[in-house]
């Protein structure tokens, strides 16, 4: 799309702190937005990679003069108090922000909005002029406030009584709730899965549309590139090839880890877990499991890379995962999947053709080898099918662009 055409478009998403795969599917989708849209950015707590992202684009950031972070507490969960944190940043970005021109002036310089759901994101819809659209990008409902999967310790007891729990959050659900409806009346909202469409429909009563995340295949070559350098990375965490299994997401009860290390009890295999979070139950049960876990530092995506290729499978035992991409990228470094049959995974995992969706009884085991044997034909059709589903930045560029098209032609 020539320049001339482009847009102006503010992305916001309310924090970078946590470096989830809503945060990196945003950067990754910024130099294919670029050619759709003149861009900026405007988020509460920026991180390196965006900053550094955003200088490698030359796309403008607006950040407060210091960063929202967060409020844990009891007293801060009976009365919201991070919702209301993030709602006076966002005022106070209106007359000034870290790189000095104001959100205001902003504001009379853009023609569009697009909001990455999250902690403290929605909170910027009352300041956001009305004439101008909003298009809502929500990779599930907010879950700490609308399911109880996230309140539950790492070996699945509540952390406290759940009734109570729920009366805690009820300030801030209505918060979220009331911020939801706002946004349905101000543009369109995508869910990023049928999954999450659905999700949005029961929590919030509001209809959506399915705009999928996107995989930068440049990043996942098919063949290993020489910085993958399995022989370095085999000697450093002392591993053996398609020995060991990998799983990926922080070590939360809903990220499924513990269940991952049940089913696996005594198979000689190890554990290989990356994205934090670990703690001694989980090293306490994996020896009463007998299966040794190694849980990774924060490794570079080149080795990813290669433990994945090497790795017996690709293992998640997620709760009800929005979209999940570790099947996707698993599929373009020969990686067999098996996964629990939850949410997203049920959208890019064809059972017994790209890997394996489980039930709770499954053999977990037993499904691990078939896919090891299996594994170049199963990425190879999963590939086929990430093709058919299209997940390129591009696509989501395009989809996006025209998800605003109605205002644009009334221009």
């Amino acid at each position: 799309m020539a320049n001339h055409q482009r847009k102006r478009l503010l992305l916001v998403k309310g924090s970078f702190e946590h470096f989830g795969g809503g945060e990196r599917d945003l950067i990754n989708n910024l130099e294919a937005w670029s050619e759709y849209f003149e861009l900026s950015v405007a988020t509460l707590h920026p991180n390196q990679e965006l900053v550094e992202k955003l200088n490698q684009l030359d796309i403008p950031l607006f950040s407060p003069v210091s960063n929202w972070s967060y409020s844990r507490g009891i007293f801060s969960e009976i009365f919201a108090k991070s919702s209301k944190n993030a709602s006076r940043k966002w005022y106070s970005m209106l007359s000034l922000t870290k790189q000095g021109v104001g959100l205001s002036t902003s504001f009379s310089n853009i023609d569009a909005v697009n909001i990455t759901t999250g902690m403290a994101s929605l909170e910027i819809l009352p300041y956001i002029p009305e004439d101008i659209p909003v298009h809502t990008y929500m990779h599930e409902p907010n879950r700490g406030l609308h399911s109880n999967d996230l309140h539950f310790d790492v070996d699945g007891t509540p952390k406290q009584n759940l009734k109570l729990t729920n009366l805690l959050l009820s300030k801030q659900r209505k918060i979220d709730e009331k911020l939801v409806t706002l946004a349905s009346k101000r543009g369109k909202i995508s869910g990023n899965s049928k999954n999450t469409c659905d999700r949005i429909k029961q929590v919030y009563d509001v209809e959506s549309d399915f705009l999928y995340p996107s995989i930068n295949t440049d990043l996942w070559p098919i063949k290993p590139t020489k910085d993958e350098d399995w022989e370095s990375v085999k000697k450093e965490f002392d591993l053996v090839k398609n020995k060991y299994v990998i799983t990926i997401g922080h070590a939360i009860f809903a990220k499924g880890l513990w269940e991952t290390i049940t089913k696996l009890s005594n198979s000689n295999l190890q554990v290989v877990q990356i994205g934090g979070g670990v703690n001694e139950k989980h090293e306490e049960h994996a020896r009463k499991m007998n299966v040794e876990l190694k849980a990774l530092p924060r490794v570079s995506q080149a080795t990813i890379r290669a433990l994945m290729r090497n790795a017996k499978a690709l293992v998640s035992n997620a709760i009800n995962e929005p979209f999940g991409l570790t099947p996707p990228e698993a599929y373009f470094v020969d990686c067999p999947v098996i996964v629990s049959n939850q949410g997203g995974f049920t959208e890019t995992v064809v059972d017994g053709k790209t890997g394996r969706l489980m039930e709770d009884g499954d053999d977990w085991i037993l499904a691990i080898d078939q896919g090891h044997k299996n594994r170049k034909e199963w990425s190879k059709a999963g590939r086929e099918h990430i093709k058919k589903i299209d997940l390129t930045p591009e696509t989501q560029a395009r989809k996006v662009f025209e998800s605003f098209s109605q205002y644009f032609e009334e221009e």
